[in-house]
């Protein structure tokens, strides 16, 4: 186990601090325990972090927590992950707001290539419910792990279907993993624990509150190349999943609808206002994933570019190996961030070198 570990979750029971700070925090000192043993002047000098959110750090009554915790999730057989450490799913570690320690049960593979989210209203409709299972019908086989949230309607339909049909499937959840909820859907999640799992950034102490499952919904984003929106009303907390997605550069899919129906006038305002594509069936999102693309690639002798910057040079290097990629990869492969990569990737565009793919998949003219 990490050694820095209990000093990481400990950091999670300071109040004042956040996701953003607790990495600031240890990417400026090297490691948690040295933040936990620092003075907190000196953190504040390094940081600018302001003091008043400092103040929980190297109490003991925390640190006892942090120990505490590890016992607890030993005893449930919940596996931790810290962001610093190799296996952290490299989606999620492109967004800024994820994160310290991630608390996970099952069969997770975070090194899964291709995790899609499903989310949608819990009043489910017949059309919202057949479109779920004819998407999943349709996919298996494929490499796609179905992400989402356990919820009643979409949610448990999805999980459902990609039992039913041997996808993996993870299930993220707005509080600690030692209880289950909906409690009706303990035995889904027992059934999904071979090929997948349950997921959580909260602790056992952590008070279960209603913002907490809106803010689940930046994982579930995050932890996924596509998002697809089933049905939603205007104000419905699936359309917080789908903004996530949006502001994490990843694609949004929307399912159309009558414009007369309350569960459709979600999906339909996203679709008109070009914050999704419109889906109809597996086919649309096999097209946004690139998954059938099998057209020989032109072999691009990048020497003969004499006026590509070291940034430029690095992304078509790293492109030529691979022969497509997603911006994802391509960010963490270039240790940058995807946010970093659009205007070099736009240049490389321009002239012509690099050529974007549906699914933000890039690869060489």
């Amino acid at each position: 186990m990490n050694k820095d570990l209990k000093f990481q979750i400990a950091l999670t029971f300071c109040k004042g601090l956040g996701h953003v700070y607790n990495k600031q925090l240890i990417l400026s000192l090297a490691s948690a325990e040295n933040v936990w043993k620092e003075k907190l002047s000196t953190i504040h000098e390094l940081t600018k972090i302001p003091k008043k959110n400092l103040q929980n750090i190297g109490q003991n009554e925390l640190l006892d927590l942090a120990e505490k915790e590890i016992e607890i999730c030993l005893k449930k057989k919940i596996k931790i992950t810290s962001y610093f450490d190799d296996d952290y799913p490299q989606l999620l570690k492109q967004c800024d707001d994820a994160p310290l320690i991630l608390y996970h049960k099952g069969n997770i593979d975070f090194s899964s290539k291709i995790n899609v989210a499903i989310v949608g209203s819990r009043k489910m409709t017949n059309y919202g419910g057949q479109f779920i299972q004819d998407l999943i019908t349709d996919l298996e086989g494929s490499p796609i792990t179905i992400v989402s949230g356990l919820a009643y309607g979409c949610d448990i339909q999805a999980h459902r279907m990609a039992i039913d049909f041997g996808l993996p499937t993870w299930a993220v959840l707005a509080h600690h993993l030692d209880k289950i909820y909906p409690a009706a859907h303990k035995k889904d999640v027992e059934k999904m624990m071979d090929l997948g799992g349950i997921i959580s950034e909260y602790n056992s102490i952590n008070t279960v509150l209603p913002e907490n499952f809106l803010q689940r919904n930046r994982i579930i984003a995050g932890l996924s190349q596509v998002t697809i929106l089933v049905e939603s009303s205007y104000s419905g907390g699936a359309l917080v999943t789908a903004k996530f997605a949006n502001d994490y550069n990843r694609e949004v899919l929307a399912l159309p609808g009558k414009i007369s129906d309350e569960m459709s006038k979600g999906n339909n305002h996203l679709i008109k206002t070009h914050q999704a594509y419109l889906i109809e069936n597996a086919k649309d999102l096999m097209y946004y994933l690139d998954l059938s693309f099998d057209e020989k690639k032109s072999t691009v002798q990048t020497s003969l570019f004499v006026d590509l910057s070291a940034e430029e040079q690095q992304l078509v290097e790293i492109i030529k190996h691979q022969n497509k990629i997603h911006i994802d990869d391509l960010a963490h492969q270039s240790n940058q961030f995807t946010y970093q990569l659009l205007p070099i990737l736009l240049e490389l565009e321009l002239k012509q070198i690099v050529k974007p793919l549906p699914g933000k998949f890039f690869e060489l003219y």
